[in-house]
C-alpha cells in the first residue's frame, strides 16, 4: 500500500525543497500576509494554506486519498531593480522566476515520487499567473495553482 501523507510533511518538503533550490524565503499562511513580512529574503515563496476534499465514497474503501488544491506566490525583484515601463526586460525576469519555480516543483515531486515512493496524481494542471508590482512593496511575481491527490489514511497502516 501506498505511504499516507499529511498537509503538513508535504508543506515541510515544499519548504525545505525551496529553500535548498533558491536561498530564498519561505511563508506558510494567506496571501494579504506577506505585506506584514518585512525584510524579505527573495526569493520569497508564500504558499496559501491549500484546500482538501475527501470524497463521502472514500470512507466506503480501504483508503483515503485527499483531493487537493494548492495556490503559492513567489515574489521577486525589487521595482529598484527594473523599469517599470520596460516589458520585455519584466518578460525576462518572469521567464527566469517561473524557470525557477518549476526547477523547485521537479525536485520536489522527483523528492516524492523517487525517493518516498509517493505518487502523487495531478488532478489540474499547472497554472501560472504573471503579476506586476504585486505587494506593497511593488515586487514581480508569480502565481501558481496546481492540484493533486495523496493518500492520507489507510486502514491497512493504521491500526
Amino acid at each position: 500500500m501506498a505511504n499516507t501523507l499529511t498537509t503538513s510533511d508535504i508543506v515541510t518538503q515544499m519548504r525545505a525543497n525551496w529553500l535548498a533550490t533558491t536561498s530564498g524565503g519561505f511563508h506558510f499562511g494567506n496571501p494579504q500576509e506577506v505585506d506584514n513580512i518585512h525584510n524579505k529574503t527573495l526569493p520569497l515563496m508564500v504558499l496559501n494554506t491549500p484546500q482538501i476534499t475527501i470524497s463521502t465514497d472514500a470512507f466506503n474503501s480501504n483508503t483515503i486519498s485527499n483531493d487537493s488544491n494548492w495556490s503559492l506566490t513567489v515574489y521577486n525583484i525589487l521595482p529598484s531593480q527594473y523599469n517599470v515601463t520596460n516589458d520585455e526586460t519584466i518578460l525576462q525576469y518572469w521567464d527566469t522566476m517561473e524557470e525557477q519555480i518549476l526547477h523547485w516543483f521537479y525536485v520536489w515531486w522527483y523528492y516524492y515520487s523517487n525517493v518516498v515512493g509517493h505518487e502523487f496524481i495531478l488532478t489540474t494542471p499547472i497554472q501560472i499567473t504573471r503579476l506586476k508590482e504585486a505587494s506593497n512593496d511593488r515586487l514581480l511575481g508569480i502565481k501558481v495553482t496546481f492540484g493533486f491527490n495523496f493518500y492520507r489514511y489507510c486502514k491497512n497502516v493504521i491500526g
